[in-house]
């Protein structure tokens, strides 16, 4: 695989070049774990005294100050559910009557999740019959309180009760409009007497994403909860200081998780609105977060709305990008490069390419993370062709039990496996030893673009680094990429075996040609697009791809091969356009492959 002379990888003379070297985030020490772990536990014992029940009076508030506006829709097949008797999440499923309900939705953490934070309630507010899901909202929230009223360890963590107390202020019409004096006064007093102890415990909570959660949660209480001015004061110092940790300053999150970017984005949307509709003056660094945030968002966006299956985005329901893109209150256009991220786009006449050269989050904290360092997925004018596997999304037909952590390994993503091992360890479900550091370079000339990678992935285990380079052309007519394993020290005499994958659409349609050499691809609708690999033989096994409520099958280019000792490894191949314009004539070499096609799939 090392004869470049079909294939050549030419890069001009950059007009402009750029290097940066990425590292991963450093996880905390064992020691600082423990610690806060014993701190957690102390100090929950203490909270489940008397004297902390005592702490948490104050004043009894006799009503609202308003009710701020949700913006994000409900999921209809939950509250369908719901209107019919049952709470789902996945595969799990409670009748709400079952006068055991809280105790054993606590049983399953999916659903303890959905049911503690409350979250059904933006399912049961866009129902038509909302009388019968104010009796719902009314039932289970008697419940509750019945159990939940003092503190309690699992009830009462700080990203719950933040999540709880936001949606019983966005929805308070589902659960105050009884006519019950006591009751109403339970549900007031619950919520005055869970943000003082949210406001006690904040800092707990998990850095990122949830704790952006627990910052809004009080400043929400404070702004519509009477004498909230210190809840208010307490959650923005608190939202400053979760904002300049988390969000990078290309707009990207230190988790690199796209959710984590959808999930910020929503709750300081929902806080900023709130602000107004109290006539409040929005904290500054909530549009400015919201401004570095939008154009990586629409960088990591298809045209057909929905994210790229990098790093765990693409699950989300169709439309809420552009829903939340919309209400951001933003006009930056897509990044080409987050410099601070890791995310590269390569856009050119409708051909679009995604590349994840983003270091994955902290050793041991990100349980959501995937493997899939150096991946790219591959469109042609809105019609993708090269993808990653993708998350399960929630409600997902589920075809094996470990599907879930099967589609965040290397094998799942569009990239190269060596030695079929991942190149950052999962273990247990969460990201371990691996990628530590990821150079990247981009250059621009007149003939196009091209972008560079190299992980450390494979050093410590296989002495190893692996590099990739595309090179877009300015017509947007082909794809030029290369793969190398470039040895850090001695590798075993008999070498080690590599897997290069691409992973495609299911609306394309294989066909392997010229030996093996060839790969055609059939868009639906479209024209056809040629893989062509140098001095190797190309595959096609079967593949999956994540997005609706059956995955999809589908297929996946495979190349394999062994990376020898004192030998340089480099894999050249190329994704060509054919036919794409009358005003492009197609070349002798492609008419060659569409022809001995024709002869193959001849009866």
């Amino acid at each position: 695989m090392n004869n470049p002379a079909a294939i050549k990888m030419k890069p001009a003379d950059p007009v402009h070049q750029e290097q940066r070297l990425l590292t991963r985030p450093m996880a905390d020490s064992l020691v600082d774990r423990l610690k806060a772990g014993l701190g957690q536990r102390l100090r929950g014992w203490a909270y489940g005294t008397l004297l902390y029940e005592w702490r948490l009076k104050g004043r009894h508030p006799l009503k609202l100050l308003g009710s701020p506006d949700d913006p994000w829709p409900g999921n209809p097949q939950a509250g369908d559910a719901l209107l019919a008797g049952y709470m789902v999440m996945g595969d799990d499923r409670l009748e709400v009557d079952d006068p055991a309900f809280w105790p054993k939705a606590a049983q399953k953490p999916a659903l303890r999740r959905y049911a503690f934070g409350f979250h059904w309630l933006r399912d049961l507010a866009h129902m038509v019959d909302q009388k019968r899901a104010r009796t719902i909202a009314e039932r289970l929230m008697r419940g509750w309180l019945a159990r939940y009223h003092r503190y309690h360890f699992e009830a009462w963590t700080p990203v719950e009760t933040a999540q709880r107390l936001g949606f019983w202020l966005l929805h308070a019409p589902l659960i105050l409009s009884s006519d019950d004096l006591v009751y109403r006064s339970a549900v007031l007093n619950a919520m005055a007497r869970q943000a003082r102890h949210l406001a006690r415990v904040a800092g707990d909570s998990p850095s990122g994403a949830p704790l952006v959660d627990v910052a809004g949660g009080l400043i929400l209480c404070g702004l519509y909860l009477p004498h909230g001015m210190g809840l208010r004061a307490k959650g923005e110092a608190l939202l400053r200081r979760a904002l300049a940790a988390f969000v990078l300053a290309d707009g990207g999150v230190m988790t690199r998780c796209p959710d984590d970017v959808l999930s910020v984005m929503k709750s300081l949307i929902i806080v900023r609105d709130a602000y107004m509709s109290q006539q409040e003056e929005p904290l500054l660094d909530i549009q400015h977060a919201l401004d570095r945030m939008a154009p990586f968002l629409r960088a990591l966006r298809h045209e057909d709305g929905r994210l790229a299956h990098i790093n765990g985005g693409g699950a989300e329901p169709l439309g809420l990008v552009s829903r939340i893109l919309d209400r951001s209150g933003t006009t930056g256009q897509a990044l080409d490069y987050a410099p601070y991220s890791g995310l590269m786009r390569m856009k050119a006449r409708g051909l679009l390419v995604l590349f994840d050269a983003m270091p994955p989050a902290p050793s041991g904290r990100d349980m959501r993370g995937h493997a899939g360092a150096l991946s790219f997925e591959l469109a042609d004018g809105g019609a993708r062709i090269v993808t990653n596997i993708g998350p399960v999304p929630d409600g997902a037909k589920i075809l094996a039990p470990d599907m879930a952590a099967l589609v965040r390994t290397t094998a799942a993503h569009s990239t190269l496996v060596v030695d079929n091992r991942n190149s950052t360890e999962l273990r247990d479900g969460v990201l371990g030893d691996g990628v530590n550091s990821i150079e990247i370079s981009r250059s621009q000339s007149a003939d196009g673009l091209s972008i560079s990678a190299r992980h450390d992935g494979y050093r410590r285990r296989l002495k190893l680094d692996h590099r990739r380079s595309l090179t877009m052309s300015a017509r947007g007519d082909k794809l030029e990429g290369c793969d190398e394993l470039l040895p850090q020290g001695r590798i075993p005499r008999g070498g080690i075996d590599f897997d290069l994958r691409f992973h495609l659409h299911p609306r394309i349609t294989a066909s392997v040609t010229q030996g093996g050499s060839a790969v055609l691809l059939r868009l639906s609708d479209r024209h056809g697009w040629l893989f062509r690999l140098e001095g190797g033989s190309a595959e096609l096994e079967d593949s999956l791809y994540m997005q609706e409520a059956v995955p999809l099958q589908s297929q996946q280019i495979v190349v394999k091969g062994t990376v020898r000792r004192d030998e340089a490894c480099k894999i050249l191949w190329q994704f060509e356009r054919l036919g794409a314009a009358k005003s492009q004539p197609q070349s002798s070499d492609n008419a060659t492959v569409l022809e001995q096609t024709r002869e193959e799939s001849a009866p």
